[in-house]
């Protein structure tokens, strides 16, 4: 059989012809896909052909995006890359693309209520919005490859703003929540933060990569779970262009005043929760905010309460919601 599905060859536009479409930068932190991995679909396998500017910038139109998200979908079914282009041609010629059968979907809000798991003792029933639900039952399994094969489907279709807006810091409080009353809830708990924390990794290494300098000092303080709002915060920044340096242990104020000055960075970002306040870190966070220095912003749990140590340097206090504290850093601070 023979295939032929039409392709738009790239094209220079003028810069006032750009509304609609975007920069690699956006479609890298809308799908998760890295620029390396774009650029060799495009080059490599002829999956993609996006507009370009007349300096040779990249521009993807909304069209082009979704193909890219059914190219997710292809690959996450097992199809190699070299196949993936038949199959698009295909499901062109036929006029419709794949249509999911109800029982295979596991992001269905009926699905996840089918497989909703008791909340266990001690814990009052939780009504949860459709993605926060599916994104929930993902987690029951204790199995972080399913969890992470329903993350990314959540992802494509509610956006990377609609998952963790807010369904995704509800999933994570309730986790929480349960880790006090139950084994089983320690565990989920423990598989989310560990799967998080590297999805996170993955992602904010992609992102920052189209970022441009300074990058800012981030200190997440805490291990295990108490990193999850610290990434996610970052990985929020650098979705607004905002570039951080992850770091994960309080270092001491000239070291940090070190760093500071090698990057030229205008200011700082410490991220703690409230166990920070019973941590030995704690000393060493609060000779940190003592130095006379740069601005620096304060996120997590415990942010008012470090707010109200002695310091020498000014101070603000970050919104609690992740987003909302890129938000407020990206009007604040230089990109």
């Amino acid at each position: 059989m023979s295939y032929n599905y039409f392709m738009a060859s790239a094209t220079h536009i003028e810069l006032q012809d750009e509304e609609g479409l975007y920069p690699i930068r956006h479609v890298c932190a809308e799908t998760g896909i890295n620029d390396v991995t774009l650029r060799a679909w495009e080059r490599r396998y002829g999956l993609i052909r996006p507009m370009r500017t007349p300096k040779g910038h990249r521009l993807y139109s909304l069209s082009d995006i979704a193909r890219i998200k059914r190219i997710m979908e292809l690959l996450e079914q097992g199809i190699p890359v070299s196949q993936v282009h038949r199959v698009l041609n295909d499901e062109s010629a036929h006029g419709t693309a794949r249509a999911e059968s109800p029982e295979a979907d596991d992001t269905r809000p009926q699905a996840a209520s089918e497989r909703r798991a008791s909340p266990g003792p001690g814990i009052a029933p939780h009504t949860m919005d459709p993605i926060a639900e599916a994104l929930y039952a993902s987690v029951a399994n204790l199995d972080a490859d399913e969890l992470d094969r329903i993350y990314t489907r959540l992802v494509m279709r509610h956006g990377w703003d609609g998952v963790h807006e807010s369904a995704f810091l509800e999933v994570y409080r309730r986790l929480r929540e349960e880790s006090r009353h139950s084994a089983e809830g320690e565990v989920r708990l423990a598989i989310f933060a560990a799967w998080a924390t590297a999805a996170f990794a993955d992602q904010l290494r992609s992102a920052t990569r189209a970022c441009d300098e300074p990058s800012y000092p981030c200190l997440v303080l805490g291990g295990g779970h108490q990193q999850v709002g610290g990434m996610l915060l970052q990985l929020a920044c650098a979705r607004r262009g905002m570039k951080t340096l992850p770091l994960f242990d309080a270092t001491s104020p000239e070291g940090l005043d070190t760093l500071i000055r090698r990057l030229r960075a205008p200011a700082m970002i410490i991220h703690g929760s409230s166990q920070l306040m019973r941590s030995p870190e704690l000393p060493r966070v609060e000779a940190i905010l003592k130095q006379a220095g740069p601005p620096c912003y304060l996120a997590g749990s415990a942010a008012l309460e470090l707010s109200q140590m002695e310091h020498g340097r000014e101070i603000e206090v970050l919104p609690g919601p992740p987003l909302e504290a890129a938000a407020r850093l990206s009007r604040h601070l230089p990109e």
